[in-house]
């Protein structure tokens, strides 16, 4: 019996893996079929980056060996991968215990109870499949990223009473006030539980910087296996914002006749954001954006498989280059996006539905809305996500793609229906009245006139797009440089950054700016290098994360201060002054200090 209702171990050390290229493991079984002895590896793991299998899509095996204590008996247990990259079945014991097939970066759990033995060794095998698949998103490999296999992120093991949590669903709501302008704060939460309770109670908590702010227990309906949190208040409440990411903490701790069954905690945050005719507002301020575009899983050492510091690594050069707003290609792990919470990073998290099929088609429908449904489940929480995306580069001339989006769009909103839902086109500049980017809350364009779409006439066409969405806020969701299919090495990658946003910046309509990209990046359609090293030259970080002379450029380009003349002495005094943005990026810009250097000190202010 646990005692705090809740224990979390991590299962990242001691597994074993094995690659299997002729795909004769059956029903969990591996060790008896003529392989060479399994490796020792740690988790997350991707065999994509090891001599010998840089190129391998196939199957391969992991085997993990644990003792559960006899006091573990009466418990629920459950095992959680973050992701699998991509179709995995997982075996305890010679028991098939489930499986998660044609979605490699959602994660998902699978309750081992029935098959779990206490007092005694457990064997939990996984296979794991990374083939190109025309039954999954992404499709086949039509994709501009790594296609590493393996378990690429953390593995846990979560056990509790059998009356337990199996997640929640929080839905923090801004009310503004009158005058000073202060917001209070609701909460309301969806619990899901793994089976109903005869008769439980829930203590609710809520927490700011450790501190317990709000406190109730209220009785959980017997035979319930949904329980609404409603009618929380909270007044006032720090918002969370990129420059200052305040965050909040709900705890639900579930009791069955005073014996603690599971307890739980989630980080969000209260913010608000929305469109306003062509503008974006984040919590009542019209804002401005620049962001970059990161692509994770590009460093050969770990591929997709990374560990929480290189998360961080990138994400802090993010940071450090001025960007606040980025977006993913396809979903992320827990630990990334509780980073960009913290840290103050607006992400827009997609589908990973990149370019085929074209025009999708309802099996299409089905494979976009079940990742979305576990996307969204997973990822609800966190403020930092302020937009779902659809797809990326469809066919959106299309008017099977606009219909697909639209009708996409309204399953999400079911959903969640408090964020933005868009869809990033790569054909606007066509005829932009009926693109199918139209469906989303945004107009996102990546925008490539001068390289992959041709010698247009730029303001021509922003011009046109304007003219047919005059009450819409345009995002450039890319634009950039992509050697070595175009030539001009980093000098031409800074100069299109800095022609194609001062052009951006005359238009009013623009809302935010995504660079693409931060790094080098690999991906198995990549023109430059081999097996692991396989990569697109895009970035201004290259695959190692050291920068190239872009990367001051961008840096520059996207602070929202600008040095109003140089500094001056008078009388014995350093005068400095400095000036907001009114263009891109813009924003109110508070609680900042300003560091100044000399040959001697350095004294900040």
């Amino acid at each position: 019996m646990l005692t705090n209702g809740r224990q979390v171990v991590s299962m990242d050390e001691g597994w074993r893996f094995q690659p299997d290229a002729a795909n004769l493991g059956e029903q969990g079984e591996w060790q008896a079929i003529g392989l060479p002895a399994p490796l020792n590896v740690t988790v997350p793991h991707t065999w994509n980056v090891q001599e010998g299998l840089e190129d391998y899509r196939g199957t391969g095996w992991y085997e993990y060996t644990l003792s559960i204590p006899e006091e573990w008996q009466s418990c629920r247990i459950r095992i959680h991968f973050e992701a699998i990259y991509r179709d995995a079945v997982i075996w305890v014991n010679g028991h098939q215990s489930g499986s998660h097939f044609n979605s490699g970066y959602t994660a998902f759990e699978i309750d081992l109870t029935a098959n779990i033995q206490c007092g005694v060794e457990n064997r939990i095998t996984v296979k794991v499949n990374n083939s190109n698949s025309d039954q999954a998103l992404p499709l086949g490999n039509s994709f501009d990223w790594a296609d590493d296999g393996g378990i690429i992120r953390p593995v846990k093991l979560i056990v509790t009473g059998q009356t337990a949590i199996k997640h929640i669903k929080v839905s923090p709501e801004v009310q503004f006030g009158q005058g000073d302008n202060k917001a209070t704060g609701k909460v309301n939460a969806e619990v899901y539980l793994c089976e109903p309770s005869a008769a439980a109670t829930v203590e609710i908590g809520i927490f700011k910087d450790g501190e317990r702010i709000w406190y109730e227990v209220r009785p959980l309906p017997p035979q319930t296996m949904t329980w609404q949190l409603t009618d929380v208040q909270l007044s006032p409440v720090d918002l969370w914002h990129f420059d200052h990411p305040h965050l909040y903490r709900l705890e639900l701790t579930l009791r069955e006749k005073e014996q603690i069954k599971d307890r739980v905690a989630v980080n969000f945050g209260f913010r608000e954001i929305l469109v306003k005719g062509r503008e974006l507002w984040l919590n009542r301020e019209p804002v401005r954006l620049m962001g970059v575009e990161w692509m994770p899983g590009s460093n050969p050492v770990t591929g997709l498989a990374e560990k929480q510091e290189d998360l961080i690594a990138m994400l802090e050069r993010l940071k450090e280059a001025n960007c606040v707003i980025t977006r993913f290609h396809w979903q992320q792990g827990s630990e990334l996006l509780d980073w960009c919470d913290r840290n103050g990073i607006l992400v827009q998290e997609e589908i990973p539905h990149w370019q085929q099929p074209d025009e999708p088609d309802q099996n299409t429908f089905t494979l976009a809305l079940s990742q979305a449904k576990e996307m969204i489940a997973d990822h609800s929480h966190h403020p930092c996500i302020f937009a779902w995306g659809m797809g990326n580069e469809l066919n959106g001339q299309s008017e099977i793609t606009l219909r697909y989006m639209e009708q996409l769009k309204q399953e999400i909103l079911q959903l969640d229906s408090s964020r933005l839902v868009n869809y990033v086109s790569n054909t606007i500049h066509f005829q932009p009245g009926t693109d199918a980017t139209g469906a989303g809350d945004l107009l996102m364009w990546n925008d490539y006139i001068g390289t992959w779409h041709g010698d247009l006439d730029e303001h021509e066409v922003i011009k046109k797009i304007i003219s047919d969405y005059p009450d819409k806020p345009i995002v450039v969701a890319e634009y950039g440089l992509c050697e070595p299919i175009y030539e001009g090495g980093d000098p031409r990658r800074t100069e299109i950054l800095l022609g194609k946003t001062e052009i951006y910046r005359q238009y009013p309509q623009f809302a935010a700016l995504i660079f693409f990209s931060l790094n080098d990046y690999r991906t198995q359609m990549g023109e430059d290098g081999e097996g692991k090293l396989k990569q697109r030259v895009h970035g201004s970080l290259d695959i190692y994360n050291r920068v190239k002379p872009s990367f001051a450029a961008l840096r520059e380009i996207s602070s929202p201060l600008l040095l109003a003349g140089a500094p001056v002495w008078h009388e014995g005094e350093l005068e400095v002054t400095l000036k907001c943005r009114n263009d891109i990026p813009s924003y109110a810009v508070q609680d900042y200090y300003l560091t100044v250097s000399s040959a001697d000190e350095r004294v900040s202010l």
